[in-house]
């Protein structure tokens, strides 16, 4: 995974993929769509147009 990224889920939509991303921060989410993800999108048989940002801040992440 990225530096700073912690948890990361992937699943098929309707229409296209979701991503849930938990990072250490926003600086480290901000710098990992800014310098990785954007200068791959779109991609030749990937992802195609822009992507659609959701963003929250966590406050309760349960883990086993």
């Amino acid at each position: 995974m990225p530096a700073g990224q912690l948890y990361h889920a992937a699943g098929q939509t309707e229409g296209g993929v979701l991503i849930v991303a938990i990072w250490d921060s926003k600086e480290s989410s901000d710098r990992f769509v800014a310098e990785v993800l954007m200068p791959h999108v779109p991609e030749p048989g990937g992802f195609s147009g822009e992507p659609v940002e959701r963003s929250a801040e966590v406050f309760n992440l349960l883990t086993q």
